[in-house]
């Protein structure tokens, strides 16, 4: 799998030039619902470029043989559920853009607590929209989750069922804010929004490596746990507890980022 990503020139010049965002790593565990306009322009010149890399190479690699249950789509629903500023959902376009070219028109729900980085989502969304043969239809769904009751929500807006739901490093913060009352979210989150997929549909889950000083235990061992726990079968996973992406853009000079996660796709 393709592991190393350049930022595409027009989106380092949109987030970095003209949204402000700012490259500033941190390692601590994020609980990005909470954080004010700076944080999150922190955070878009930081892990969006991230979320980019991981997506576009998870979903070039997954769409590179064209799975039957895309192959005749002309349009794909799809559902991030802590979308953020989006980094996920521009590299999972451009995939789609480059491995799909039967697929015509998108239809996207972004779920998120924090109005800085929805707002900023739109933005990045209008953009490439400029830049790609795909026509996208955005609906952004700004909702907080402060416990696994708050969930219940999802049946009063999400109506449809879709092709692809995501979670990308977001269900890592339920975990640092003990929001599931000591419950596994990712197996809840999981069955959740199972009956929100497609007969095809699949959810894809990619979060952070590090230890939990919360959960007391490593992510992707819990994420693992927490699958084995229901019914569900992964399609495809990366080899062991963390993958490595790198990332350049013009804010890490000559050099490259990383980043770790651990990622699997899984359908009913």
């Amino acid at each position: 799998m393709q592991n190393t990503v350049i930022l595409p020139q027009w989106l380092d010049n949109l987030i970095f030039e003209q949204l402000g965002a700012k490259y500033c790593r941190s390692n601590s565990d994020m609980t990005v619902i909470d954080w004010d306009k700076n944080d999150v322009l922190n955070y878009l010149g930081t892990y969006f470029p991230r979320s980019y890399a991981e997506s576009y190479c998870i979903f070039s690699e997954f769409f590179k043989s064209i799975p039957q249950q895309f192959a005749d789509k002309r349009e794909l629903r799809i559902l991030d559920f802590g979308c953020g500023t989006g980094g996920e959902m521009v590299g999972l376009l451009q995939s789609i853009d480059s491995f799909l070219p039967q697929v015509t028109h998108i239809n996207l729900v972004g779920i998120d607590g924090n109005l800085h980085a929805l707002r900023l989502l739109e933005k990045i969304i209008t953009e490439y929209q400029k830049r790609t043969r795909l026509v996208i239809s955005l609906q952004i769904a700004p909702i907080h989750i402060g416990n696994f009751y708050d969930l219940s929500v999802l049946n009063e807006i999400i109506k449809d069922q879709f092709d692809l739901i995501l979670s990308f490093k977001a269900i890592c913060e339920f975990v640092t804010k003990d929001q599931f009352e000591g419950a596994n979210p990712y197996s809840h989150i999981v069955n959740t929004y199972f009956p929100y997929t497609s007969n095809s549909g699949i959810i894809v889950l990619v979060d952070v490596t590090s230890y939990n000083n919360v959960s007391n235990e490593w992510l992707p061992m819990m994420m693992d746990k927490g699958l084995a726990s229901i019914n569900c079968k992964i399609i495809n996973r990366n080899d062991g507890y963390n993958y490595t992406f790198s990332i350049k853009h013009s804010r890490t000079n000559e050099c490259f980022d990383y980043s770790k996660v651990c990622w699997r796709i899984v359908k009913q």
